[in-house]
């Protein structure tokens, strides 16, 4: 059955809201931390007029869907999508990521591995957040020693002031994803935040041998561009591509253009 605001139980009995729309090759949009499927209002419509189905959830925790107490965690979660992937009986599919939501596809694939995913999308997302002797590409400022003050939101990480603010129509397209971030309830999910600050992906991006669209943005608050072309080079077919002019979210500073780069991945690099 397709339509919007769809119910999927999870093997664990927890209700995640979900779109499903379009007909065609399906695009799978994974939201980050605070979002919700609300946030890709910008790209359906040149998805599905391209032909495509798309398929919008709103993580646990996140949006409409539950937000229980258990399962707080990024395994969880990328089970969580690869059980509705398998209930749509998805192949061929691109799925997106951005930000968290990114990590949610890296930790599905961590588990379950490419089954029915033919290319990957990340956006503005390392693969691993705290930054220590071995490792210079994470969240600006955040090391072992803060990050239990970084996830409380006591320890001031990143270079907030270097995200651009969005253009007008993004609020009345995004709606209440554009603030989500202030009116959040942190506290119902901060385990899941810290196994995510926690989290190493880096070796699972050697395996993904399939086409990987990484983006980011030129102004990005919360990564340097060098992690961003490491990303692209860990991976066997990925391309990177910087959006001068946004900061953590492309698809919404830079729509037009991140969405004309998404349909030409599809039709070039990522085609069937």
């Amino acid at each position: 059955m397709s339509g919007h605001d769809l119910t999927f139980t999870t093997s664990d009995a927890v209700r995640l809201r979900y779109d499903d729309e379009g007909e065609g090759r399906p695009v799978v949009l994974v939201h980050g931390y605070t979002g919700s499927r609300q946030g890709w209002s910008l790209q359906r419509r040149p998805l599905l007029d391209a032909g495509f189905r798309v398929v919008a959830l709103d993580l646990r925790g996140h949006g409409s869907s539950d937000a229980p107490d258990h399962g707080q965690r990024m395994s969880r979660l990328g089970t969580d999508l690869r059980e509705l992937m398998d209930h749509l009986g998805l192949d061929d599919a691109c799925v997106v990521g951005h930000s968290m939501g990114a990590s949610v596809v890296w930790a599905m694939l961590s588990v379950h591995g490419l089954r029915g995913i033919t290319a990957l999308v990340t956006i503005d997302q390392s693969p691993r957040i705290v930054n220590d002797e071995t490792w210079s590409y994470g969240v600006r400022k955040v090391a072992w020693d803060n990050l239990w003050e970084s996830v409380h939101f006591t320890f001031p990480w990143g270079e907030p002031q270097l995200e651009p603010a969005p253009p007008a129509h993004v609020a009345a397209a995004v709606g209440s994803d554009l603030g989500s971030f202030m009116t959040f309830d942190h506290a119902r999910v901060r385990r899941l935040f810290l196994d995510h600050f926690a989290a190493d992906w880096t070796d699972v991006l050697p395996r993904l041998d399939v086409p990987v669209w990484v983006t980011t943005g030129g102004l990005s608050p919360f990564y340097d561009l060098e992690g961003m072309q490491w990303l692209a080079s860990a991976m066997p077919r990925a391309e990177l591509t910087v959006f001068e002019q946004s900061g953590h979210c492309p698809h919404w500073n830079e729509s037009d253009a991140f969405n004309s780069g998404l349909l030409d991945f599809l039709a070039g690099p990522a085609a069937r």
